[in-house]
């Protein structure tokens, strides 16, 4: 299954098969996402101009999760530079951790858009006490900024050993290069079904 994030009609969790027959959406940014086997939308909340969508492993639960996949929308700073919303992220995680550990920031230009990609690692929160890694990926779009990361909690470690076995970053990488923005308005930022490569496809 492939989720379809539509910045125009809220979020969108389906499959193809479930929009056939329905009246195209319209024309908007659009975030396509597959997410790992099984995991299912814990949590949904459209706040202002900000959209959280939070996705979990199975027999996981927003009180009790060790692996978390998080989908931020937020309208208002369509065009803003991605790497300046990916600092925006990083000052929230200092503020919630007592360090703070981070590697480089990797900028691209995907589909015509803007992307900033950066590990974060919070070795323990102030709050819980819990330690926290996690990949961001920013898109900066037209309409709204894009923040989508994937997250491992645990318990407290040092920020100069990685956490999480080596395995795991790399299943994260290849998670955010499959996550793209596109625009059915637009072209230069054609959506899949657009460029030839079919509508998303259950999984």
């Amino acid at each position: 299954m492939r989720f379809v994030l539509s910045a125009v009609l809220g979020v969108l969790f389906c499959s193809s098969f479930s929009l056939a027959g329905a009246e195209p959406p319209p024309a908007s940014e659009q975030l396509y996402i597959l997410p790992p086997k099984g995991w299912t939308v814990g949590f949904h909340e459209a706040k202002g101009n900000v959209d959280v969508t939070e996705v979990l492993p199975p027999g996981q639960t927003l009180k009790n999760w060790t692996e978390m996949l998080t989908v931020q929308m937020i309208g208002g700073m369509g065009g803003k530079a991605a790497q300046d919303v990916l600092k925006d992220q990083l000052e929230i995680v200092k503020n919630a951790c007592e360090d703070i550990g981070a590697g480089q920031v990797s900028l691209a230009v995907e589909n015509g858009f803007e992307t900033a990609m950066r590990a974060v690692a919070c070795p323990k929160s102030k709050q819980w006490g819990d330690g926290e890694l996690s990949l961001y990926k920013v898109i900066s779009g037209r309409d709204r900024a894009y923040v989508i990361w994937r997250s491992w909690r645990g318990p407290s470690f040092s920020k100069d050993h990685l956490p999480v076995p080596a395995e795991m970053t790399t299943e994260w990488l290849a998670f955010m290069r499959q996550v793209m923005l596109c625009d059915t308005a637009d072209p230069k930022h054609a959506c899949p079904s657009q460029s030839g490569k079919g509508a998303p496809a259950a999984k």
